[in-house]
């Protein structure tokens, strides 16, 4: 087979494998966009605009309680604040909020003035209001 060939092959497999599993902008760290969860993508690596810089694993997914729904929420915080000693003391709750027990079957795009006011609560204290 002509090399040419073998890279043209090459790449119209690449162009298979990325238009069946599209991959979705990552955000940079600061940039407070919305944040969206695809199940439509099969790789958890590109299911969300959300990149694993910190965590243990690099693989997210929502809808229970475990080590993916963990790596979301600590990087959704990560992005969000650049702040890592925030992001791992308020992940579990994020997840518990947020990612654990919606279906993990769909797709759902979480606001970015919703994470923000998270956020901002947080760090400010939850506020208790006495009336």
């Amino acid at each position: 087979m002509p090399h040419f060939l073998k890279q043209v092959s090459l790449r119209y497999r690449e162009y298979l494998y990325a238009k069946q599993n599209p991959v979705l902008k990552k955000l940079k760290v600061g940039e407070q966009k919305d944040v969206y969860l695809s199940a439509a993508i099969s790789d958890k690596r590109f299911n969300t605009n959300i990149k694993a810089h910190i965590g243990q694993f690099d693989e997210m997914s929502w809808g229970f309680m475990g080590t993916g729904p963990l790596t979301l929420a600590l990087n959704i915080l990560y992005t969000y604040t650049g702040d890592e000693k925030f992001a791992r003391a308020h992940a579990l709750e994020f997840r518990a909020e947020y990612l654990q027990n919606i279906d993990k079957a769909k797709s759902y795009w979480i606001p970015s003035f919703m994470v923000e006011c998270w956020i901002i609560q947080k760090e400010e204290g939850d506020l208790n209001y006495v009336q």
